[in-house]
């Protein structure tokens, strides 16, 4: 029981952040999509409302947007250059792909464990 708790708690080596709104049909068809890759390749996910933070209004005209990173730590995901993004109308291989871009470079997620 221990042990498949502790693998419960680890985490998954990729994280992925949507930024959508709420009146976006794309979006719908977005989730469906990143829900049929998590079934190849589970991942960490997040949403984000694009109107709900100044910071996130760049994207305003352009969600859906999926931002794809390593997982490093505990709590921290990969930024910069390293990240990978998708826009509008994407399909599950393009994300699934871009998953295995990311965990490629530098030897792949790290599954919690800092400096990989």
């Amino acid at each position: 029981m221990r042990q498949t708790l502790s693998l419960l708690l680890q985490r998954l080596p990729v994280h992925i952040t949507l930024y959508s709104r709420a009146t976006c049909s794309l979006c719908d068809t977005a989730r469906t999509e990143l829900s049929q890759a998590w079934e190849k390749q589970p991942f960490e996910y997040v949403e984000v409302d694009v109107m709900k933070d100044d910071k996130w209004r760049v994207y305003e005209f352009d969600v859906p947007v999926i931002h794809i990173a390593r997982t490093i730590g505990e709590k921290g995901i990969e930024e910069g250059e390293k990240i990978r993004k998708l826009m509008h109308r994407f399909k599950t291989a393009e994300v699934v792909g871009a998953m295995e871009e990311v965990l490629s470079e530098e030897g792949g997620g790290n599954r919690g464990k800092e400096g990989g």
